[in-house]
């Protein structure tokens, strides 16, 4: 049998096989509570994962950011990742807490010192043993990297200026829905009222609130000091981030890919991590060019408040066990002792 091809014939079959392969791509699709502004840390937190990711992968994974709770609140995004919906989230100890309550343990009050020994906690033990902890409920929220979430929390009010604890009583006071920090909050003689985080700015403006307990960066990059006119620098707990990754959708990436993702998480939390330490004196500064007034308590105020970690302590004991209250103070003496080495 004879074949005639013609030129042209052949130079088409020479441009179809001479093709590259186009590489396979794949989409990261993250979840955070922030707005969709550069004076946010979780939105900075996501453009650079977004940035890191896209660049080192070489355009193979494609990063998508959903910030404002726009896939749903903390505990739904987190069985979105555990049903592998979506791949990522970035939520602060509220999204574990209503499938670990234990975990809530990094929420007692006046137990961390300084940055210094917050930062080496976020990088010590604790992290490793909550990661496990997380799994054993929710086996594919992998948790990748921590960051520092926004700062010390502080009192805000909206009308009523708070020095000494006695200052609170009858306050209602905004927590995120956890029996800790509603006690905590108990305690101090203020009411604790659960709150959504999408709609606190409503309830700061219409009084449905009189206060909340956040960093200064929070509060300023969503428009809070519209509404709020005072903070108490208490500082009684260290807001801390967590990224969770679907543990099924990074070991279905090709291995190299896997480690521009685990680094990638890395380098967001670092970001995160610096962009609300540079940031907090401004956004102080802001604030009181907003018209807010801070109070730096003296020692004698500042110690009216300390009589609620020991009772935050026992209450904990008694509702969860000794377990995890001994791993946290373990990780903070760890990690008291890493900061005075550094």
């Amino acid at each position: 049998m004879r074949f005639s091809f013609s030129i042209a014939t052949i130079i088409m079959a020479v441009g179809v096989f001479s093709q590259p392969v186009l590489a396979q791509t794949y989409t990261l699709k993250i979840s955070h509570a922030g707005p969709a502004t550069m004076n946010n840390d979780d939105y900075v937190g996501s453009t650079s994962l977004k940035e890191y990711i896209e660049e080192k992968s070489n355009g193979e994974i494609s990063v998508q950011i959903f910030p404002g709770n726009q896939l749903g609140s903390y505990e739904e995004v987190m069985e979105q990742v555990n049903a592998n919906v979506i791949e990522a989230v970035h939520v602060s100890i509220g999204g574990v807490t209503p499938f670990v309550p234990e975990l809530g343990v990094v929420d007692l009050p006046y137990v961390l010192p300084s940055d210094k020994v917050a930062y080496a906690f976020m990088k010590g033990s604790f992290t490793q043993t909550m990661r496990d902890a997380v799994m054993a409920q929710l086996p594919n929220d992998r948790l990748v990297a921590v960051s520092d979430g926004g700062r010390w929390r502080s009192f805000f009010t909206t009308s009523q200026e708070v020095k000494t604890a006695s200052d609170l009583k009858g306050l209602k006071i905004r927590t995120i829905n956890s029996p800790l920090q509603q006690e905590f909050v108990r305690s101090l003689g203020a009411a604790p009222t659960p709150i959504a985080w999408g709609d606190l700015y409503t309830a700061l403006a219409t009084g449905v609130v009189d206060g909340t307990k956040n960093g200064t960066p929070d509060i300023m990059s969503n428009k809070f000091n519209e509404s709020i006119k005072y903070l108490i620098l208490d500082r009684h707990t260290f807001l801390f981030g967590y990224y969770f990754v679907s543990d099924a959708w990074l070991n279905a990436l090709p291995e190299n890919l896997q480690s521009v993702v685990l680094d990638g998480f890395e380098y967001a939390a670092a970001k995160q991590t610096k962009f609300n330490a540079d940031t907090e004196e401004s956004a102080n500064n802001e604030f009181v060019a907003s018209g807010g007034k801070i109070y730096e308590p003296t020692e004698e105020d500042r110690s009216t408040f300390l009589g609620a970690r020991q009772h935050m302590q026992d209450w904990y004991v008694g509702k969860y066990g000794d377990e995890w209250l001994n791993i946290m103070l373990k990780a903070v003496a760890e990690a008291e002792d890493a900061a005075g080495r550094s």
